[in-house]
């Protein structure tokens, strides 16, 4: 296969490495197969004649300019390619875009999918509560609590919210609470900051799930047991807890954009891949970039469907099946324990069903 690409020159050099063997690329102007436009900016996509190429065209974006993805719609391609770069998936589009009918489903897929993302770009930005709790996620001095913890009890609707959820027998209080201070001296800062973050994400699910044979609040709940699910595991293998219940919280959320273009119910991931060319998975990352999110964090949600995530993303993948299969989820949690050292894994077995018994709408 002999592939054309024009754009820098550390572009062609990546193209190459990854397709040796695969494809012969180059800057030359023999391109039999395949044309790949390398896109850094507004201003190099307007160079870019709007006409039939004769061949597949397929534009490699990288830049973040939001622009770009606007206006993309306007040129027939086959395709469309991001940073990072997957060899497996290049070569899948462009043997799919090699036959008439498949590049025609591909340049359908790819109009979705741009649609899509540019939806997913304009999300509304997160309320200013939730957006500094993302803050402490990352960096949490005393004075920052002290500043999100005021603004929290300043909220009536949030405040009402976290004494109810503090009060659930996960948390195992013995007497009831009936304030954020007092959550926040019982429970820690982390807690009662992960319960409002959940809370202020409420907003987001206030729509239908119909393509998703679910409704908005049960979809809500779910995204909230597989954060407590996600850090939970998390304390048992000793990593960042806080990081993972946002995880957890978030690995849904490119479902709120989906649910939008979706035009028959949807079993699982490939079903999305199917109907729109992409998955929740792909989406919710371009959400939570938008939304500043630590890359650690988006990384996980992106590849929580992948066969072999990295740590993160099984945690996240593990969380997500125990609380759709409650019945086994014992069994997720011994398959998770034979690929890495769980500490005291019946003791997590059962602080998970006490979450999966305090919490079922989301099952």
């Amino acid at each position: 296969m002999n592939i054309r690409f024009i754009g820098s020159e550390n572009g062609l050099i990546t193209f190459k490495k990854l397709l040796n063997g695969k494809a012969n690329v180059s800057n030359g102007a023999d391109a039999k197969d395949a044309l790949i436009f390398e896109i850094s900016s507004l201003e190099v996509l307007y160079k870019i004649p709007k006409r039939n190429f004769g061949v597949p065209v397929f534009f490699y974006i990288t830049t973040p300019n939001k622009s770009v993805i606007s206006n993309i719609k306007e040129y027939r391609i086959s395709g469309i390619l991001f940073p990072p770069l997957n060899a497996e998936t290049i070569m899948s589009k462009l043997i799919r875009s090699q036959t008439q009918d498949a590049a025609v489903n591909e340049r359908d897929y790819e109009t979705l999918r741009i649609k899509i993302i540019a939806k997913a770009e304009n999300i509304p930005t997160l309320p200013t509560i939730a957006q500094e709790l993302i803050k402490l996620t990352r960096n949490a001095s005393q004075a920052a609590i002290g500043q999100v913890t005021s603004k929290i009890k300043m909220d009536q609707g949030i405040t009402s919210k976290v004494i109810k959820l503090v009060n659930s027998p996960f948390y195992g209080v013995r007497k009831e609470i009936a304030s954020i201070d007092r959550a926040t001296m019982l429970l820690g800062f982390s807690s009662v900051k992960n319960i409002a973050l959940a809370i202020s994400l409420d907003q987001y699910y206030q729509k239908p799930f119909n393509m998703y044979k679910t409704t908005g609040q049960a979809m809500w709940q779910h995204a909230y047991n597989v954060a407590l699910i996600s850090s939970e595991i998390g304390k048992y293998l000793q990593q960042d807890c806080d990081a993972l219940y946002m995880a957890g919280l978030m690995h849904d959320i490119g479902k709120v954009v989906m649910a939008d273009f979706l035009v028959k119910e949807v079993e699982d991931v490939q079903d999305e891949r199917e109907q729109l060319g992409c998955s929740h998975a792909e989406i919710a990352a371009v959400i939570m970039n938008k939304w500043s999110v630590a890359p650690a964090v988006v990384d996980a949600v992106k590849t929580h469907h992948d066969t072999r995530p990295e740590l993160y993303g099984r945690i996240v993948a593990a969380a997500n099946h125990i609380d759709h299969d409650t019945d086994n989820a014992d069994e997720y949690i011994y398959q998770l324990g034979s690929e890495y050292p769980i500490q005291d894994i019946d003791m997590l077995k059962d602080s998970i069903q006490t979450i999966l018994s305090d919490n079922t709408d989301g099952s």
